[in-house]
């Protein structure tokens, strides 16, 4: 998991452009560099061509700028760092417009250089790694043939047959053989136009794998140099033939620099589309968080970084914990690192947010595919950090209520098992030393020969079996045995029956947890005794079901009442549901009869 801090900085008056920073600078340094090196190089040739010295001069100080700006960010580092060895290398292959001395030899290497960096820096980019099995046979199969085929050539030829006619150009043919340099020519234009051609595939085939923030990011980048590499595989072709002359070998390096300029222009294209999107990232969370509250906050940057499984917890001080946007404590480790669970696994990359004074403020937790757009994700915080500290209030606020949930859900959970233990203690201990008292009275009215003792032995029996009843009856209130057997159908077909009234059940079968079904079971009772004793209903309807995790329930009768006597009436109901996460709703009317409904999750 990896995490990045985000500090939500107060504001502060710059005293230069943003654009125009250190980095900048040494990019611009850089370029000039390279097209310095590049003028010497090519100088016998720039001569007679200042055209094709403005186009190379400008390719190569292009790349080099794109290669510096790219080096400063943590994941494009590599890729920057490739870019500015291919502009170096792409300069010093005009080396060979000298005819002398190692420039000749060491300008087909120079060239295999240049097109390998560029083709393994576009894999890196924007990841920084080479992530597909497809990316890492491509580059070394590039390898071998960028580096093999000029070795084979000088290998296998003298330099008059490469184009190379000066008297003092170095190359150490040890087996020149022009037969076999005309076979090198022909399988080296083969393999440089089907290493193209495979480039080009391997680009494609990493765009529907991409993120969509990512591949719109690279497919640019991926057309322009597919186009790159094709146009330079077509164009090398016509060089590939025995003793061509040196101006018209150079005239294919001019229009190969002039489409390499695509490169750079499309990488600066790419950036210069993120850093506007950046810069409308401030009015977009502005708008969609407005009015703010802790849910529209999450919303807001779910849409922004188009990441629907995006997390936000917020720092509570009171409670000294994150929470989440409910108000729910969660487990996060002491510097924003999540503790072992199935949910921080691979593929999550959490930011650690921190307010202008320097305090705990949020942990946004994302998709790994954002890691490409750290940029993105910094200006979305930064842009909304006035909302996040107005969310985290209110996050703190509704981690106050969700104390006060826990205790009264807790109390209710203790309510619950203190009915169940009092069930038990009825059934086990009264009822059954009542049983016993009325076994002995009718022990001694059998053996009695006194009628007036017989007759208050059967009088005190009498009031025992009714006194046993209502213990009976309450146990079945406190706790009835028929719900812990047979779930709350049939538990409440009992109280329908007692009820003396017409009750229609419609009842799931499902079972749930003890604390569910006795909870809503008492609400139950609750609302169908109001329904008779205070509605004056003459026919009842219940319905429970249970759906997307949640169990409803609703009650509704033909009686007089409405939503201004309900809440008063039932004052007991309310709370005992709201304690575990449900609510209840009243409604009705002269005419329209009452309806109770009510929803708590089950799972």
């Amino acid at each position: 998991m990896e995490r990045v801090v985000v500090v939500i900085p107060a504001p502060r008056r710059r005293r230069s452009p943003p654009w125009f920073g250190a980095e900048t600078r040494r990019a611009l340094a850089a370029g000039s560099a390279v097209a310095g090196l590049a003028l010497v190089a090519g100088w016998p040739y720039w001569r007679g061509h200042q055209g094709a010295a403005a186009i190379t001069l400008v390719s190569c100080a292009g790349l080099a700028v794109v290669g510096v700006l790219l080096a400063t960010g943590g994941r494009t580092r590599r890729t920057g760092l490739l870019f500015l060895t291919a502009s170096v290398c792409w300069a010093a292959n005009w080396a060979a417009s000298w005819d002398a001395g190692i420039g000749p030899m060491m300008s087909p290497y120079a060239q295999a250089e240049f097109y390998l960096a560029l083709g393994v820096g576009v894999l890196l980019y924007p990841s920084g790694r080479l992530e597909y099995l497809a990316d890492r046979i491509w580059t070394a199969v590039a390898c071998v043939i960028l580096l093999g085929c000029p070795t084979a050539l000088w290998v296998t030829s003298e330099p008059e047959w490469a184009a190379f006619r000066g008297e003092s150009v170095w190359w150490p043919a040890p087996f020149p053989d022009f037969g076999a340099f005309q076979a090198v020519l022909r399988v080296s234009a083969a393999l440089y136009l089907l290493l193209a051609l495979s480039f080009a595939v391997v680009l494609l085939l990493r765009l529907p794998r991409m993120g969509r923030l990512r591949r719109l990011l690279t497919l640019p980048v991926t057309v322009a140099l597919a186009f790159v590499g094709i146009s330079a595989a077509v164009t090398q072709k016509p060089i590939m033939e025995a003793s061509i002359p040196l101006d018209d070998l150079l005239q294919v390096y001019v229009v190969q620099g002039a489409v390499v300029v695509l490169v750079p222009l499309t990488l600066l294209a790419s950036g210069l589309r993120l850093r506007i999107g950046e810069l409308t990232v401030a009015g977009r969370m502005l708008r969609l968080t407005a009015p703010v509250s802790v849910e529209r906050v999450r919303d807001a940057l779910r849409d922004v970084l188009h990441d629907p499984t995006l997390e936000l917890w917020f720092w509570a001080p009171m409670e000294e914990t994150y929470v989440d946007t409910g108000g729910r404590p969660v487990t996060i480790g002491p510097d924003g690192e999540a503790e072992a669970d199935g949910d921080s696994a691979g593929g999550r990359w959490r930011h650690r947010v921190l307010s202008a004074s320097g305090d705990r403020l949020a942990v946004v937790e994302l998709g790994g595919a954002l890691r490409d757009h750290e940029s993105l994700v910094e200006a979305a915080l930064v842009a909304g950090g006035r909302a996040l500290e107005t969310a985290r209030l209110q996050a703190s606020v509704h981690a106050g209520l969700e104390q006060v949930r826990s205790a009264y859900r807790r109390l209710v959970r203790a309510e619950t098992v203190e009915r169940e233990r009092l069930a038990r203690d009825l059934h086990d201990g009264a009822q059954q030393r009542l049983l016993a008292l009325g076994a002995m009275l009718g022990t001694l009215e059998a053996v009695t020969d006194d009628p007036v003792v017989k007759e208050h032995a059967r009088t005190c029996r009498a009031e025992l079996v009714a006194a046993l009843g209502e213990l009976r009856a309450l146990a079945r209130e406190v706790r009835p045995a028929l719900l812990a057997q047979d779930g709350l159908g049939p538990a409440l077909e009992v109280v329908a029956e007692r009820l003396g009234t017409r009750v229609k059940l419609d009842v799931t079968a499902r079972r749930f947890s003890g604390e569910i079904e006795s909870a809503l079971y008492s609400a139950l009772c609750e609302a169908l005794s109001y329904a008779v004793d205070r509605a004056g209903a003459s026919e009842v309807l219940v319905r429970v079901r249970a759906e997307d995790g949640r169990l409803a329930a609703e009650v509704s009768c033909d009686g007089a009442g409405g939503p201004a006597a309900g809440p008063a009436d039932l004052p007991g109901l309310s709370g005992r549901l709201r304690a575990l996460r449900g609510h209840v709703e009243f409604d009705g009317g002269p005419g329209r009869g009452t309806t109770v409904r009510m929803d708590l999750p089950c799972e």
